[in-house]
């Protein structure tokens, strides 16, 4: 790894001897990196030296990037390198989460009545008086067991090195098809959020990865973290959460209706035919 006042030597000499940001800070197996691409990734820091630290870093994962990719187009046959079939897939798929988002974005579709509400908080109801509650942060998503989608989602949801990049992208790719709740900073009454969950919160600790299949679906649960804290039931924070609960189960049925109803439509339109499998 070069160090870091070697950087500033080099970009010095850039700079100097060339002030663009067509600048070529990196070269690798025939191909160049720009200063201009470098300087479009990097966010804003404070000091030039954050800046010029960050930058280091790009080069060296970009010439990383650059010498593997070489060393696998170089060792994998011309069938190995092909990966058409998988990108019309995902192209697929996110056409699809596309288009369902459009049609759920209006809120009032979901919106859950008082007597829904308190019907819910009821029957997690265990006593009136302040008690000691379960609380946890975690991220989850739920999917069916046969998602194409679903080895690209649990990459990106294990993710450690960049979370918050990951985050943004698993929320493109899952839309409203898939049930999911990526937010780290909101804390969760576990006696709420196991009625969605195929385990019980006793028997996980913090930081513990699940990959879980039940029932056709398959759970990928991140436990970020536990507390017990003392509150009455059906605190106004409760309610909220439950609300959100609510409101996902909604969304999740009318999207998973709506899908029912558009294939019911085809088939009886003519638009897609069914044959008997005959093997």
């Amino acid at each position: 790894m070069r160090k870091l006042t070697s950087l500033f030597l080099v970009l010095g000499l850039i700079v100097s001897c060339q002030p663009t940001d067509n600048a070529v800070v990196a070269e690798a197996f025939h191909h160049k990196l720009y200063l201009s691409e470098v300087l479009e990734k990097t966010p804003y820091f404070a000091s030039k030296e954050d800046s010029l630290l960050f930058m280091d870093q790009y080069v060296e994962a970009w010439i990383l990037q650059q010498t593997l990719l070489a060393q696998a187009k170089q060792k994998l046959t011309q069938s190995e390198q092909n990966f058409s079939a998988q990108i019309a897939q995902y192209k697929e798929q996110l056409l699809i989460n596309a288009y369902l988002q459009k049609i759920s974005t209006d809120s009032a579709l979901f919106a859950v009545s008082r007597s829904e509400l308190a019907d819910f908080l009821n029957e997690t109801r265990i006593a009136e008086e302040p008690e000691y509650r379960d609380m946890v942060k975690l991220n989850y998503i739920k999917l069916s067991n046969k998602s194409k989608v679903y080895n690209q989602i649990k990459k990106l949801f294990f993710e450690e090195s960049d979370r918050a990049k990951a985050l943004k992208q698993l929320e493109t790719i899952c839309a409203d098809t898939i049930e999911y709740y990526l937010d780290s900073g909101r804390w969760f009454y576990t006696d709420l959020i196991e009625k969605d969950l195929p385990f019980s919160f006793s028997d996980v600790n913090v930081k513990d990865k699940l990959d879980i299949v039940q029932d056709g679906y398959r759970y990928l649960v991140i436990i970020l973290d536990k507390k017990q804290q003392l509150q009455p039931k059906n605190t106004v924070e409760e309610k909220k959460v439950a609300q959100l609960l609510l409101e996902q189960q909604k969304k999740v049925e009318f999207l998973v209706n709506y899908q029912d109803s558009l294939v019911q439509k085809a088939l009886f339109d003519k638009k897609a035919i069914r044959y008997p499998i005959i093997f």
